[in-house]
């Protein structure tokens, strides 16, 4: 039976993903979670980039970092919660980072956004309250949520914010909580530049018509990306990090791995 394109790099991400999460789960959470994330600012500093984005930046610590180790960069970063973006905007107006109140996505207008209020764990049979300004915010409505505050927010493809040359290296961050494909479509040419890219990821449906970790990993391949680290974060969700094809095997990727998963 011949596979489907889908299937093979759906066999192709696993083959990754798998090896990794074994080697990931012997270590304490926070402690390859921290790591993955050191690895990949280190990358960055490496790089030298001269642009960084942030998607779903809440108080755009990565934009922070990358400006102060690279102060030539471009650092933009984008928060759709306006409750959040109120909250840091004055904070970081004077770092040099751009941060737009806007929402990264497949629309040029406005969306929706669904904060959710209240959660319902039906593992544990507890609800949870959650704050206007929590990092759960997104385009997608969360399956859990039994209580979702909406509000219209400004709306624009990366694509059409950001035009970039092929002199120009790029960095990216993004954590939307279950909106990446939206998000990720808006960028492709963007991203199909990008020398990195780290990005949450789940394995399975957290959120409406939600991308899972296999979907992301396929669509970065065709913008020319690989997956080179992965942490793991709860038995659903992780981060993964992708570097271009000619970066993946650079010596400083194949040092970074074996330093994340030491014992």
């Amino acid at each position: 039976m011949t596979m489907t394109r889908l299937h093979t790099g759906e066999v192709s991400y696993q083959a990754f993903a798998r090896p990794l999460a074994r080697r990931a789960r012997k270590l304490p959470r926070d402690v390859v979670t921290a790591r993955v994330a050191d690895a990949f600012r280190d990358l960055c500093r490496a790089l030298q980039p001269t642009v960084s984005l942030e998607v779903g930046a809440h108080e755009a610590g990565f934009s922070r970092w990358i400006k102060n180790e690279v102060p030539d960069a471009r650092c933009v970063a984008f928060e759709a919660n306006p409750y959040v973006h109120q909250k840091y905007d004055d904070e970081l107006a004077e770092t040099g980072v751009e941060y737009h109140h806007l929402a990264i996505s497949d629309v040029d207008g406005t969306v929706d956004l669904g904060i959710p209020r209240r959660l319902h764990n039906t593992r544990k049979g507890r609800r949870f309250r959650k704050l206007r300004t929590s990092r759960m915010a997104s385009l997608s409505r969360h399956r859990y949520a039994v209580r979702t505050e909406t509000v219209a927010v400004p709306s624009l493809p990366l694509d059409d914010f950001l035009h970039v040359t092929d002199d120009d290296v790029i960095v990216a961050w993004i954590d939307v909580e279950g909106a990446s494909g939206p998000v990720l479509t808006a960028g492709r040419e963007v991203l199909s530049r990008a020398s990195l890219v780290y990005i949450e990821v789940e394995n399975e449906q957290v959120w409406d018509d939600q991308w899972l970790d296999v979907d992301v990993a396929a669509f970065l391949a065709e913008c020319g990306l690989v997956p080179v680290l992965r942490d793991v974060q709860r038995r659903h969700q992780y981060n993964v990090v992708f570097a271009a094809a000619d970066l993946a095997d650079h010596p400083r990727i194949r040092a970074a791995r074996a330093a994340v998963y030491r014992p």
